[in-house]
Parts: C-alpha cells; structure tokens; sequence
C-alpha cells in the first residue's frame, strides 16, 4: 500500500511538473520576447530555466520515491507538458501579455507623471533662466556702450589741454621714435651675430 501511495504520488507530482515547467516556460517567454529590453537576458533565463527545473524534479523524486531515477519521469513530465498545452497554455500566455500591456501602460504613465511633476518644471525654469540672462547680457552690453562713452567723453574733455602736447607730431615724439628704432636696430644686430663671433 505504501509503495502504490508513493508511485501514485511520484506519478502525480511529474505531472505537475511538466505543467508547471509549461507554465514557466511560455511565460517567462512570452514577457521577454514581448520586450525588446529583456531579449538580451533571454539566454540566461533558458539557463536558469533548465537548471532549476533539474533540481526541481530531483527534488520531488527525492520526497516521493528515495530519488530513485525511473524510465518514464520525462514520459510523465511530457504528458504533463502536453495536458498543459491543450489546456492552460493560451490562459498562461494571454495573461503574460496583459502582464506586459499593464507593465508598459504603468511605467508610461509614470514616465508622464514624473516628466510633468519633475521635468517640466526644470526645462521651464532652464528656458526662463536663460532669456533672462540674454536679456541681462543685452543690458549689460549696453551699459557697456554707455559707460565707455561716458569715459571717452570725460577723457577728452580732461585730455584736451595736453591733446597737442601728445600728439604724434611733436618733437618729443619724434625723438622718441627714432630711439626706438635705434634700439631695435641694436637689438636685432647682436642676435644675428653667431656665437663666438668677435665682430
């Protein structure tokens, strides 16, 4: 009696199993293939998927028959598989995709709230701020404009006694002149001469 309870519950936990290994399987599918950011995970997924569902079935060969290894575990798990299929799987990946639809439909209308609560008020604010230094730059240049002419104004009122005094074409800076040239003349003679030259 207890090694039929057993097998029976062996056979109905594989059962289980190929319908629960379905179940995962187009589920985790159909999300990541509905989403183009998740396809690149899709590969370690598969891997996760396999691996666990090992350790799965060997866990519950474990519970209900010692983990002794039988010839028709993958015959159950695949009739399991094929009942979920007729069955349950257009359930499973019909709410996949009304998963990924309200995924998508929150994290749009989040996107909205936080651009409305967060970013349109700091792009209004940036484009205010910038006319107004445009508008503060304007000013500032023509202030500007302004204070120098003021300043040139001032400067030939002040300068308008000494003006002929400085200007070009009085002696003294005449004189200054031709001692700039000599000097220059000077100082362009000794850097052409070559080095060790006594001339």
């Amino acid at each position: 009696m207890t090694n039929t309870m057993m097998n029976a519950s062996y056979v109905a936990w594989m059962l289980i199993s190929g319908w629960c290994m379905g179940t995962a399987f187009d589920f985790y599918s159909t999300v990541t293939g509905a989403t183009k950011l998740l396809r690149w995970i899709r590969p370690l997924l598969d891997l996760f998927f396999w691996v666990a569902s090992g350790f799965f079935v060997y866990y519950l060969t474990f519970i209900t028959i010692q983990g002794t290894f039988r010839v028709y575990t993958f015959l159950l798990i695949g009739v399991g598989y094929v009942v979920y299929r007729f069955l349950f799987r257009r359930v499973v990946v019909g709410s996949a995709f009304a998963i990924v639809r309200f995924a998508r439909a929150l994290v749009t209308f989040v996107a909205r709230l936080l651009y409305r609560l967060i970013g349109l008020p700091i792009v209004v604010t940036w484009r205010v701020m910038f006319r107004l230094l445009q508008i503060l730059y304007r000013f500032g240049c023509h202030i500007e404009d302004g204070v120098v002419a003021v300043v040139r104004l001032v400067l030939r009122i002040v300068c308008f006694p000494v003006r002929g005094f400085l200007s070009p074409e009085r002696a003294w800076r005449k004189k200054l002149q031709a001692l700039e040239q000599v000097f220059w003349d000077w100082l362009s003679n000794v850097l052409k001469k070559k080095p060790g030259s006594v001339s």
